[in-house]
């Protein structure tokens, strides 16, 4: 049996649970491929992603697939990726298992966006799951979101998950079915609202990040910490590109920069949204679909 894991993961948190998965299959007989396209220019960028996926990507026969949760929706990255995944053939199964990461508060249509599309590209999403982790924009509130996750919670759901994965796995995979619609667990109001609008919708008008350049140091931190190379180096300055709208407002830079120096006024909006750290949290913080009694 062989796997497949892709990830993109701007603060980390992703990446760790994606570590742990590729552990706990390994503890199954389960040899597997980790790709985080985090940084990747490969992978980040559409008309790359097809092509660098049918020269990297190595046979397997599930693939688990997982990214964070902004505005309600998963990142657009990993939704490219989807778009431009083959169709099942040889090389690329039509077993998948997809999985979010989000900050607690909304996880909202993540997941179930991602069912859809995999649905679209002849897959069967035989279970997802959701983990809580650290909301990496709360991190200079009052209250820090999940500070500590994802946590031995949250490493016990994927447990869990991956349990569930190996006992159905044991039969004839042409038999599974796809669970893509019990995904659809946030409220009829919620799915209608981001159904509606999508994540550049909610971040469209807040890709203003700028360096503060009387500030910068030059430390070049922004440059290690952007999930998607929107700083460079170049005649002594750390500088950003000229195309804002590849910001995906992660905030990585912000908290990441030694002198202060980056300018970053969607966190104002967030603080209120969020209530300082205060907003009430969804129930069950981190789960796996469809639920099992």
């Amino acid at each position: 049996m062989k796997a497949l894991i892709i990830v993109f993961s701007p603060s980390g948190h992703t990446a760790k649970i994606s570590s742990y998965l590729k552990s706990g299959l390994e503890a199954n007989g389960v040899t597997n491929q980790l790709i985080n396209i985090t940084k990747n220019e490969n992978y980040l960028y559409k008309k790359n992603i097809k092509t660098t996926l049918l020269k990297e990507v190595n046979k397997h026969d599930i693939l688990f697939i997982g990214g964070p949760v902004y505005a309600g929706h998963v990142e657009n990255h990993i939704l490219q990726i989807i778009e431009e995944l083959p169709l099942p053939n040889e090389q690329f199964s039509d077993i998948v298992v997809p999985f979010v990461t989000y900050g607690g508060v909304h996880s909202s249509i993540g997941l179930e966006e991602m069912g859809k599309l995999l649905r679209r590209k002849q897959r069967k999403s035989i279970l997802g799951f959701k983990i809580a982790s650290k909301h990496t924009l709360t991190q200079t509130f009052k209250k820090i979101i999940n500070e500590h996750a994802p946590n031995q919670e949250s490493y016990q759901v994927v447990d869990k998950a991956l349990n569930r994965v190996m006992a159905l796995l044991k039969g004839d995979i042409r038999d599974l079915k796809d669970n893509s619609k019990s995904f659809c667990y946030a409220d009829a109001q919620e799915r209608q609202l981001f159904n509606t609008f999508s994540q550049n919708h909610f971040h469209k008008d807040h890709k203003n990040v700028s360096i503060k350049q009387e500030k910068c140091i030059a430390c070049r931190k922004c440059i290690k910490a952007c999930p998607v190379n929107m700083f460079h180096f170049t005649g002594d300055q750390v500088k950003m590109s000229d195309d804002k709208t590849r910001c995906i407002l992660c905030a990585e830079c912000f908290h990441n920069c030694l002198a202060n120096a980056i300018e970053f006024t969607y966190l104002d909006k967030v603080e209120k949204r969020l209530k300082q750290g205060y907003a009430k949290l969804e129930e069950p913080q981190s789960g796996i679909y469809p639920i099992v009694d």
